[in-house]
C-alpha cells in the first residue's frame, strides 16, 4: 500500500470558520445595540420619567374632580338649625316652577287669587250661608267666619300643663315620649297657643258630645289628616278604638278617616297598571251613601307639588261634586302646615312666622303653601264651607315633629293637641249663631 495523501490545508477545519462568522456578527449586533441605548438613552429616560409622572397627575385630577362632585355646600336657611345643612331638592325636575323672586311671587299671589276668586264665584253662586248649620245669610256667615280667623291668629305661650293627651292609637306618635330622656313631661308640650283676642279655652269630651249632637264626621285627606283623626280619638275616648266607631257619646256619633291626598273627585280606585299607585292615595269618599251617613266633612288637601291651575279647578271640582250630592253637608277645610327641614335642632317654638324669603327657600313645595291656603279658602267660603286655618298654628312649630325625616307630623302629646280646643270652639260657634 502507498502512503495516504495529507488532506489539503483548511480542508480539515471548515466548522470553526462559520462559528467565527456567527461570533461576529453577535459582536457586531452588540455593539450597534449599545449605539443606539447611547444615542437614545437620555430622550427615552425623559420619556420614562413622563410616563411614570402621568399617571400620578391623571389620578389627582380625577380626584380632584371626584371631590368638586361630592362637595354640598351647606346653609344655615332657617332659624332652627343648631348648624348648616344641605339644601333639599325644592321640586322634581318635570314639576311646575315658582318664582323665588319677591316681587314675582307676589303677582303671581294676586293672578291667582283673582282667577280663584272669578271661577268660584261662578261655580258656586246657588250658595248662601253656611250649609248644615243655621246660618242662612251671607251677612251672618262673614261675620261667623271672620271670629273663626281670630282663632288661629296669635302665639305660642310657655304654661305647665300636666293633664296631656295619652295616646292609645297609632304607635308611630307616641314615640317621642318613648325617646324622651329626661324627667317629666317632653319640653315641646309646656306651650300653649293663645289667640290675640282671648285665652283658648279647654274643652272636655261632654262639651264635644253636645255640640256634635249625634252627628258623624268623616276625616277625607293626607296622613297629617290621618293624625287628626288619631287626636279626636285620643281627646273623646278613654281607650283603644277601631279605625273608626263611637266617640263615646251617648248619641252614637262616628268618626271615620278615608285617605285622598288630594281630595280628587273619582267614584273608584284609582290604579296604575292594575295595582294602586303608593306616591299619591287618591280613595274614593264621594259615593252617596258615604256623604249621607256622614253630615260632617273635615278636609285637607296635601302639599303636592302642582300647579296653581290645577289645584284651583281640582279643588272648585270636588267641592261642587259634593254640593250637588249632600247640599246639606257642613265643609269644615283645615289648611296645611309647612313642614319645618331637619327638624331635629328644633328646641322651641319660633318667636314669629318665617320671612318670605325664607318660606321662598322651603322645599317639596311647601314654599308655596300660603299662597295655596288663601286659594282654598276663598273656594271652600264660596262653597259654603268654613275655612279654619291651623296650619298656621304650626308653621311657627319646628319643634315636636315625629322628627328623623318625618318633619310634616308631630308627637301626640304634642303641638298640634291645641287642634281639638281650636276646633271645639269652630263648631261651638257653628251652633250658636242662627
Amino acid at each position: 500500500m502507498g502512503r495516504p495523501h495529507p488532506p489539503p490545508r483548511g480542508a480539515g477545519t471548515p466548522f470553526p470558520r462559520y462559528v467565527r462568522l456567527v461570533v461576529y456578527c453577535l459582536i457586531v449586533g452588540v455593539l450597534y445595540y449599545s449605539l443606539r441605548q447611547l444615542v437614545g438613552g437620555s430622550d427615552d429616560a425623559d420619556g420614562a420619567r413622563s410616563e411614570t409622572r402621568a399617571p400620578p397627575f391623571h389620578d389627582q385630577q380625577q380626584q380632584q374632580q371626584q371631590e368638586n362632585d361630592d362637595f354640598v355646600p351647606l346653609y344655615k336657611d332657617f332659624p332652627w338649625y343648631q348648624s348648616p345643612h344641605a339644601r333639599h331638592v325644592a321640586h322634581k325636575a318635570n314639576a311646575p316652577h315658582f318664582p323665588s323672586d319677591a316681587q314675582a311671587r307676589q303677582q303671581l299671589y294676586m293672578d291667582k287669587l283673582a282667577v280663584a276668586e272669578r271661577k268660584s264665584k261662578k261655580r258656586f253662586e246657588d250658595v248662601i250661608g253656611i250649609p248644615g248649620t243655621l246660618i242662612k245669610t251671607q251677612q251672618a256667615a262673614d261675620a261667623v267666619r271672620a271670629h273663626l280667623h281670630d282663632l288661629t291668629r296669635g302665639s305660642w305661650q310657655p304654661m305647665a300643663r300636666t293633664k296631656l293627651l295619652k295616646h292609645v292609637q297609632d304607635p308611630l306618635y307616641s314615640k317621642c315620649d318613648k325617646a324622651h330622656k329626661g324627667a317629666g313631661p317632653r319640653p315641646e308640650t309646656q306651650f300653649r297657643w293663645t289667640p290675640a283676642t282671648a285665652p283658648l279655652p279647654f274643652s272636655s269630651p261632654d262639651q264635644w258630645c253636645r255640640v256634635l249632637n249625634g252627628r258623624h264626621i268623616l276625616v277625607v285627606g293626607d296622613l297629617v289628616q290621618y293624625q287628626l283623626h288619631e287626636l279626636f280619638l285620643d281627646a273623646l275616648r278613654d281607650g283603644p278604638t277601631a279605625c273608626y266607631g263611637e266617640l263615646n257619646c251617648k248619641e252614637d256619633t262616628r268618626l271615620r278617616y278615608l285617605r285622598n291626598d288630594v281630595l280628587l273627585n273619582n267614584r273608584r280606585q284609582l290604579d296604575q297598571g292594575g295595582q294602586p299607585g303608593a306616591d299619591v292615595i287618591q280613595w274614593p269618599f264621594l259615593a252617596s251613601n258615604i256623604l249621607k251617613a256622614y253630615p260632617i266633612l273635615l278636609l285637607n288637601r296635601s302639599p303636592v307639588v302642582e300647579s296653581d291651575d290645577v289645584f284651583i279647578d281640582s279643588l272648585i271640582s270636588t267641592l261642587r261634586d259634593i254640593r250637588n250630592s249632600a247640599p246639606d253637608a257642613l265643609i269644615v277645610f283645615r289648611s296645611t302646615a309647612i313642614g319645618h327641614p331637619y327638624c331635629d335642632d328644633a328646641t322651641g317654638p319660633l318667636d314669629q312666622p318665617l320671612d318670605d324669603t325664607q318660606v321662598a327657600s322651603l322645599p317639596y313645595g311647601w314654599s308655596e303653601l300660603p299662597r295655596r291656603n288663601t286659594l282654598a279658602k276663598i273656594i271652600v267660603e264660596a262653597a259654603g264651607g268654613v275655612f279654619v286655618d291651623l296650619g298656621a298654628m304650626l308653621d311657627t312649630r319646628p319643634d315636636g315633629h315625629v322628627g328623623n325625616h318625618d318633619c310634616l307630623r308631630y308627637c301626640i302629646p304634642g303641638p298640634m293637641d291645641d287642634w281639638i280646643d281650636v276646633l271645639y270652639q269652630v263648631f261651638a260657634n257653628l251652633a250658636s249663631h242662627p
